[in-house]
């Protein structure tokens, strides 16, 4: 709302001009961005190529920032040309630049000695008045000299409320005017309230089951992997335990981006398959309790997830079902994110919220986290045909 991108996307995640009217690549490691000339920041200075510079600089700062992007230099070549020269070839490049934290500020923005910006100056539709750190609220007001289609609203008051039960009562007793991601078993209630409208769209998310080590666990023999996938009803959850509001998932890309493969069947649920395969690698039940034992070890884990996503919680519950149905044991957990870490062991199960939005890139996410190197494989899957693949496609235009 306040700041903006050189670069954008479209629902499909192909990229348009944003900041930026328009780039071309000058060799593989050189890129030329033309700006749109007479774009305004909220203090009435014009946007020019000067002031993207020190805003990229000051963004590849952040370790992170600079693996992101790979830029080696940022070079300007007049008031609304600008030029990066990356480490290395690096297709994904202009994507890189749609990441939040590359957005344009103004260097008269307000900041902390550290660099930190408390009152950004940007070029976006609405400006920044004030962020109340007490309550957790951002407040902004309209840009009338906004370079793209004046906002009709006056003015935005953006409020942190982290419960989705929480969220739900606040738009139902109108102390807000929209929210995000109530309970989903609230949808159909809300829908018929009068004065309000429930619109249910997919997002770049998927929910995804992650181990805490490939290694030295059960999860190491692919077969138990795989029963794991065709014990769980992925159709029953979307219709039943999240009321519709979701769709069974068929591998990790949302079908609707422009680079998904469209014709992955994906795991059906087939448990007595899932039986085999355990019974396969070893897994039996040789008591008759119900639980699956290998060398007089019972198959038994707890399966961890956070509060926030009002479909996470559910999910897990109607996954700990599916699974002691084929004789694994589950205990479900619901913690703050940040604890999970703390209390989760190499032979337990995480069920997470995924984001392929950050980046408009199958690269951002795929390399982060099925190389053997990425950033979120803390589970230790390693596959040199994989690796390759990801490296190719850094090359690949």
């Amino acid at each position: 709302m306040i700041v903006e991108c050189l670069v954008e996307a479209n629902p499909d995640f192909t990229l348009k001009p944003g900041l930026a009217e328009s780039w071309e690549r000058i060799n593989n490691t050189h890129w030329r961005f033309h700006l749109r000339k007479g774009v305004k920041f909220h203090d009435g200075s014009e946007m020019k190529a000067e002031d993207v510079k020190w805003s990229i600089e000051r963004a590849l700062k952040d370790p992170t920032i600079k693996s992101l992007t790979k830029i080696k230099s940022v070079i300007l070549v007049d008031d609304y040309t600008i030029d990066f020269i990356t480490e290395e070839l690096y297709a994904a490049f202009p994507a890189t630049l749609e990441y939040s934290k590359l957005a344009i500020v103004s260097p008269n923005s307000k900041m902390y000695e550290n660099g930190v910006i408390i009152k950004p100056i940007g070029t976006g539709p609405f400006k920044f008045v004030k962020w109340d750190t007490a309550t957790e609220t951002l407040y902004l007001e309209r840009f009338d000299e906004y370079w793209k289609t004046k906002p009709k609203l006056e003015e935005l008051i953006i409020k942190a409320i982290p419960d989705p039960a929480s969220r739900a009562v606040a738009v139902e007793k109108g102390e807000v005017d929209f929210t995000c991601d109530v309970p989903y078993g609230d949808a159909d209630r809300l829908s018929k309230e009068k004065g309000l409208k429930v619109e249910v769209h997919s997002t770049a998310r998927v929910y995804q089951l992650t181990f805490g080590s490939l290694k030295d666990t059960p999860y190491e023999d692919v077969r138990v992997r795989k029963a794991i996938s065709y014990a769980i009803d992925r159709k029953a959850i979307a219709e039943k335990a999240l009321h519709g509001c979701a769709e069974p998932a068929y591998g990790v890309i949302l079908p609707t981006l422009w680079w998904a493969n469209k014709n992955i069947v994906g795991y059906e649920y087939d448990p007595e398959k899932a039986r085999e395969l355990l019974k396969e690698a070893g897994w039996v039940d040789s008591d008759g309790d119900g639980i699956v034992e290998k060398d007089g070890k019972e198959f038994s884990v707890t399966l961890y997830t956070y509060p926030q996503r009002p479909g996470l919680k559910p999910m897990a519950e109607a996954i700990q079902a599916y699974l002691n149905d084929i004789g694994i044991k589950v205990g479900v957990r619901v913690m703050d994110w940040s604890a999970i870490k703390k209390y989760m062991g190499k032979e337990d199960m995480k069920l997470s919220a995924y984001h392929l939005a950050m980046v408009p890139d199958p690269d951002y996410y795929l390399r982060k986290t099925y190389h053997s190197n990425g950033l979120y494989n803390s589970w230790g899957y390693s596959n040199s045909e994989m690796n390759k693949l990801l490296e190719d496609g850094l090359k690949n235009f």
